[in-house]
């Protein structure tokens, strides 16, 4: 209850002194909003460019540029049986507490993760692959699952350490308020009076950061104000800008980036509503020649994000490039639903988020209503909160919806098999289930010769392209702007080092 109220507080005061001049020494940065659960690494997937998470935290392993799995916390790692990982660790590290992290730090975590108290945790559920974890000694670790899988260090990516014996002895709503990490900074206040959240240098971290002192992350809901703070001085890096703010600020000599993630959006069908005209694959086919990508593409999203064919994006491992979007051709649209006996049209019901992870996906999803309108699909959109959504998401249950503004996210580990499951019986409510494909599923998780493996995805990607289980539409972007005081803004594959970031001499 402690944690809700303090969140309760934080929305209720706002950011009186979010604008406050920044500090020397003291990188400031402008991000949508607060983490939802504060310091909790588990309540949420750590994705996007800048992700407060990133700094607190370290996994075993890193995703690096096209999907290429790198060390972190783990030095190297090695396939024991079909079933059992070992996991070599680096020495040495501590915590921010002072608490020493090892083979017992690994147990300890993955054994939460599969008690009945992270149960409703996104993390969680992305590992419920994972049986158990045992020592073997102080700095090998040894990771069981219940069924062969090829990318176990993939999914360890995402699995962040956190100092067990301070995590239980407090609980969890006390260590989001007060967390530990082994990242490059470490909480030092959670700003609620100010509204600018700020992280202090760790100096027990082994990437420590040379540069600067402290972060200060002011959450700034507004797009605009983003930008003006940057315009104004007060801020040194924003993230998640639209496009046209873009141009804006480099025409004003600020640096900027757009870069397409390894997420592809799209709006999931309900195809296991018997009830639903999405159940129909012929609807569904018929949506997907619909929706006019290039327009779309060209007007909207300046070409930074082109059309999709699949749910991967071509770095994204098991990728398939022998398959072409779907074409615009609202003819074929519309004898595929008379073929499915829909010729007077039909109605559906849309969730799509109030605060979408892409600036322009509001205008995007009334476009593509748009078209789908015009060739007799009556869409009506129904915008609700992220934590609204999130809750959709994970259990399955749409209101009642027939479709659901989703991505397919393939950031968190570079491989697609993230999202076939996703698409797949297994998901915690299933919106789509093909119990045929299930087969292919388990034969690819046991494949650990890649070349063979990916071959194996490539098969299930072009099953899914044929037999679509969501409207396909455009990977995700990430915006950034920073001050040309800033020297450069290294990345690892998807995500800013932050603890990397140089000042101009």
């Amino acid at each position: 209850m402690r944690l809700f109220f303090i969140l309760a507080l934080i929305l209720l005061l706002g950011s009186e002194d979010a604008y406050a001049d920044c500090p020397e020494r003291s990188l400031c940065v402008a991000v949508p909003g607060r983490p939802a659960s504060l310091g909790n690494p588990y309540s949420t997937l750590p994705i996007g460019a800048i992700n407060p998470m990133h700094v607190l935290y370290d996994a075993l392993t890193v995703i690096g540029d096209n999907g290429a799995i790198l060390p972190s916390l783990a030095l190297n790692w090695e396939k024991k049986d079909d079933r059992s990982w070992i996991f070599y660790l680096r020495e040495g590290i501590v915590f921010s507490n002072g608490e020493e992290f090892n083979a017992k730090t690994v147990v300890d975590v993955i054994t939460y993760l599969r008690s009945r108290d992270a149960a409703g945790y996104p993390v969680a559920s992305e590992t419920k692959i994972i049986k158990d974890a045992k020592v073997i000694n102080n700095f090998s670790v040894q990771v069981n699952t219940n069924e062969p899988d090829a990318i176990l260090p993939k999914r360890m990516s995402f699995v962040y350490m956190v100092p067990m014996q301070y995590w239980k002895k407090v609980g969890i709503d006390e260590f989001g308020l007060k967390p530990s990490g082994s990242g490059p900074f470490k909480l030092k206040d959670w700003g609620i009076r100010s509204g600018t959240y700020i992280f202090e240098r760790n100096d027990l971290s082994w990437r420590k950061s040379l540069f600067f002192d402290e972060i200060r992350f002011t959450a700034v809901g507004d797009v605009v104000s983003r930008a003006q703070s940057m315009i104004s001085g007060q801020i040194d890096l924003s993230f998640k800008l639209s496009l046209d703010l873009l141009v804006d600020l480099e025409a004003r000599g600020f640096n900027t980036i757009a870069k397409q993630t390894y997420s592809v959006g799209a709006w999931a069908m309900k195809q296991i509503d018997d009830k639903s005209p999405i159940s129909n694959i012929n609807v569904r086919k018929a949506m997907n020649y619909a929706i006019d990508r290039e327009t779309i593409a060209k007007t909207i999203l300046s070409d930074v994000s082109s059309p999709v064919s699949q749910m991967a994006t071509p770095e994204v491992f098991g990728y398939n490039p022998k398959l072409d979007p779907y074409p615009f051709d609202p003819l074929k649209a519309k004898k595929l639903l008379e073929d499915a006996g829909f010729e007077s049209g039909i109605k559906l019901r849309a969730i799509v988020r109030s605060d979408p992870s892409v600036p322009e996906s509001t205008l995007v999803n009334q476009v593509v209503a748009q078209n789908l309108s015009d060739v007799g699909i009556d869409v009506v959109l129904q915008a609700v909160p992220g934590t609204r959504w999130i809750s959709m998401y994970f259990s399955g249950d749409w209101d009642g919806a027939d479709l659901l503004e989703t991505s397919f996210n393939n950031t968190i580990h570079g491989d697609v098999i993230r999202s076939i499951e996703t698409a797949s019986c297994l998901k915690t409510g299933a919106f789509f289930c093909d119990k045929d494909m299930m087969v292919k599923i388990y034969e690819s998780n046991k494949e650990f010769n890649n070349e063979l493996r990916e071959k194996k995805l490539q098969e299930i990607i072009a099953q899914l392209h044929f037999n679509p289980p969501a409207l396909y539409l455009f990977p995700y972007f990430d915006t950034l702007a920073f001050s040309p005081r800033l020297k450069n803004l290294p990345m690892t594959g998807q995500k800013v080092n932050m603890e990397m970031i140089e000042l101009k001499k």
